[in-house]
């Protein structure tokens, strides 16, 4: 048995040069990817290897040796060569069109690396990895670019060699762009009134629990709990019983009066938190009726809960809806479920609200924090292990 390596761009054209020196007969054995191309190919280049046989006794259409003869473990099999029938040209066929397919997969996803960097400006290497970072991050690409290049312009010399140095750059650039919303706690004997809103699925009751039991607990606060959000199957009935575990009061209410008349009657309280429905951003309509709600309450307070796992494009129209309300501060939920953080960033680019809280996880009421200029800018740019 005569055994060869054929390498292409393809599988046809190898299969063609397997044919061309070893003859019709020749059986595949096996097939491999190999990396084609020289050191300035910016898209690499993937080809087709392939292990042929033929059985000495055919006549080769090109005798010349193998120029590498396969080392193969002592544990496969040997493969003897199958009938030339219509199963094998059909196997063959199989093999093509799944490797061709395979081929044009590879091609784009490169396509696709190489258009996400694209922009990607002639700079050092620290530099282009670090933009590269905050890309992969889902920093929008002309914000990256705008810290990267801030950046170059306060570098010079053995300064583009400390990656260090760079980092902290970076983290004080997107730290300047960070606002924290200030937390006030006296409201000159009257409670303050917060009120959270946002899109459906962002999170907002297991929120408002976390708060509240945060105020209740560990600040010694007097707290009361409002839902207006009769709306989802299921939502009172879920903070009525977080409520009761917590000793908190909770009111549900229907209407904007009865919203006033709750907060009256909760006078003597230091914190009145206010749940609300979720709706989606595109429901005029609903949001209008919502709006009664919050004039009718008057909140000091108002979060928008934003989800760090929906895409920047629906979030950017939430900011841009929910405004209805005037919120003043923005509450990220859902920080434990997605890798990347850079959608923060562009937030903050979009919309210069302050920032009040994270929160990253189910359990009430350890999974919510105060956010930090410091911790968010890390976030930012580190990318989180699977």
């Amino acid at each position: 048995m005569m055994i060869k390596k054929f390498t292409a761009p393809t599988m046809k054209e190898a299969v063609a040069r397997m044919k061309k020196d070893l003859g019709q007969d020749a059986v595949i054995l096996k097939t491999n990817k190999v990396s084609q191309g020289g050191l300035l190919d910016f898209v690499g280049k993937e080809g087709i290897e392939i292990t042929a046989a033929v059985d000495k006794g055919s006549k080769p259409l090109n005798t010349t040796p193998p120029d590498v003869i396969p080392e193969f473990q002592s544990h496969q099999p040997v493969v003897s060569r199958p009938p030339a029938d219509r199963n094998e040209k059909d196997n063959m066929q199989s093999i093509m069109l799944q490797s061709e397919l395979n081929e044009m997969r590879n091609s784009m996803a490169k396509l696709s690396s190489f258009l996400k960097y694209s922009n990607v400006p002639s700079l050092p290497d620290n530099l282009q990895m670090v933009m590269k970072q905050l890309i992969d991050n889902e920093v929008d690409d002309v914000t990256a670019r705008e810290l990267v290049e801030a950046i170059h312009h306060e570098l010079s010399g053995d300064q583009y060699k400390d990656l260090k140095l760079i980092v902290a750059k970076l983290l004080k650039k997107i730290a300047g762009r960070i606002k924290i919303a200030k937390e006030v706690v006296d409201y000159k004997n009257r409670p303050k009134v917060v009120m959270l809103v946002g899109p459906t699925g962002v999170g907002k009751t297991t929120s408002i629990a976390k708060l509240a039991t945060n105020q209740k607990l560990i600040n010694k606060k007097k707290v009361a709990l409002i839902s207006a959000d009769t709306f989802r199957i299921g939502a009172v009935d879920q903070l009525k019983t977080f409520a009761n575990i917590a000793e908190i009061p909770l009111t549900v209410v229907y209407t904007p009066k009865d919203m006033q008349a709750a907060i009256n009657n909760y006078s003597d309280m230091d914190v009145i938190y206010i749940d609300t429905t979720g709706r989606s951003q595109r429901d005029t309509q609903r949001l209008k009726e919502m709006k009664k709600f919050v004039t009718g309450a008057n909140p000091d307070e108002i979060h928008l809960c934003l989800s760090v796992t929906t895409r920047f494009s629906d979030t950017r129209e939430a900011l841009a809806k929910f405004s209805l309300f005037k919120y003043n501060r923005i509450l990220f939920t859902k920080i434990d479920e997605t890798s990347s953080l850079g959608i923060i960033l562009n937030i903050l680019n979009e919309k210069q609200v302050p920032i009040s809280y994270l929160t990253n996880g189910q359990n009430v009421p350890e999974d919510i924090g105060r956010a930090t200029v410091d911790k968010l800018a890390r976030m930012i740019v580190r990318r989180k292990s699977n």
